[in-house]
């Protein structure tokens, strides 16, 4: 007799990215080029926009938006959210500084005491939200004012600025011969572990990706690694693009090869499924939480490096806002489940290229934020009518 699956059962999205392509991150590289292309023939961006240094510049800016929008796709993902992102920059960032500047401790110290305080504010939600049960939006809205406040009150609501010499570690530049041989090596990694899934679910008699999935995600992989050589090659990677790289490539090896982020998606799906198949529910909560604090902590290193200080009362202001948008537009769900860490990056690739043309353009820094508030929105909807099909 055939069994009705049950309503309670996970959903059939609920899972990583597996042997199909992802049309989604398809379709955002598509908008992404377009996007690309029409900024370039603009007359108003003066032909500046597809230039080598600006394309540097866009990268940069966003890196430390790319590196917290993994974290928050974790989040996400499990039907959470991260209000606090932003706050979380100022204080990990007061940390690095106090450190720095009052305590006379050199770089890498100061670097360390910031990932740590990420981590400790991470485990600090996590475990209200998993532990107790209390709703994300709820403890994050609190550390969102929070963390801003205790940044203001160790600082003495003061800028902490320059940062000592050795702090320029994190905005220096990668040589271009090591720039080469490490993007070559991680485009041959990726077509070598490509080739061995296909090959491995071969040889154990499982249904192995086609040869269009291989061929596209091949080219993909030579594409992206084209490009960052045109834009780098030359001069050289700079250290917050090769840290959001890094990142992003931990957070596809993470949600596309453990089992942690298998039981990521399967949360999402649904949690007490999850919870009754035997995952652990609010341990891998906390952990989600602790990731993403650590990513914030590493964001606001990267930015506090690149504004060579600290301003407590505005250095992450309104950073929630860019990371969401940059994960919805990327696919992923707000009613959890169902993303990839690869349509994250190329949303906020596309968020950034709409800034950084908005600058070009000259539009109104209060017209941008409504824009913001309208791409915001937009994905929301498309995301809401796509559920509403797959129902």
């Amino acid at each position: 007799m055939k069994l009705e699956r049950n309503a309670e059962s996970p959903r059939p999205e609920a899972r990583p990215p597996g042997r199909r392509v992802d049309l989604n991150a398809w379709a955002m590289a598509g908008v992404l080029l377009a996007l690309w292309a029409i900024l370039a023939v603009l007359p108003a961006t003066r032909g500046v926009f597809l230039t080598e240094r600006n394309l540097a510049t866009l990268l940069t800016q966003n890196a430390h938006i790319l590196v917290v929008a993994v974290g928050m796709t974790l989040v996400i993902l499990i039907r959470g959210i991260d209000l606090s992102v932003g706050a979380g920059v100022a204080l990990t960032g007061v940390v690095a500084a106090m450190l720095q500047l009052h305590a006379g401790m050199p770089a890498w110290v100061a670097i360390a005491a910031a990932l740590a305080c990420g981590a400790v504010i991470g485990a600090w939600q996590g475990v209200w939200v998993g532990w107790l049960g209390i709703p994300a939006f709820v403890v994050t809205l609190a550390g969102f004012n929070a963390f801003r406040g205790l940044a203001l009150v160790i600082s003495d609501a003061r800028g902490l600025a320059p940062m000592k010499h050795d702090f320029q570690i994190v905005t220096a530049t990668i040589p271009a011969t090591a720039t080469w041989l490490a993007v070559l090596a991680v485009l041959a990694l990726g077509l070598a572990v490509t080739w061995r899934e296909a090959a491995r679910r071969r040889a154990l008699g499982l249904d192995p990706p086609s040869a269009g999935v291989v061929a596209a995600r091949a080219g993909g992989m030579v594409g992206l690694a084209a490009l960052v050589l045109a834009i780098f090659g030359g001069r050289g990677m700079p250290v917050p693009v090769a840290v959001a790289a890094v990142v992003v490539l931990a957070g596809v090896v993470l949600t596309r090869r453990t089992r942690f982020g298998r039981h990521v998606y399967a949360i999402g799906g649904n949690p007490e499924a999850a919870r009754l198949s035997g995952i652990d529910v609010r341990r891998v909560t906390l952990w989600v939480y602790v990731i993403v604090g650590v990513l914030t902590a590493v964001a606001g290193v990267l930015l506090a490096g690149r504004v060579n200080g600290v301003t407590p009362g505005s250095q992450g202001q309104l950073l929630e806002l860019d990371v969401v948008t940059a994960v919805v537009i990327g696919g992923t769900s707000l009613s959890g489940g169902r993303g990839s860490i690869v349509g994250t990056m190329l949303g906020a690739l596309v968020f950034g290229t709409l800034a950084n043309g908005m600058n070009l353009l000259g539009v109104d820094s209060n017209w941008q934020l409504i824009c913001k508030g309208l791409i915001l929105m937009t994905a929301v909807l498309i995301d809401v009518l796509s559920k509403g099909r797959r129902s």
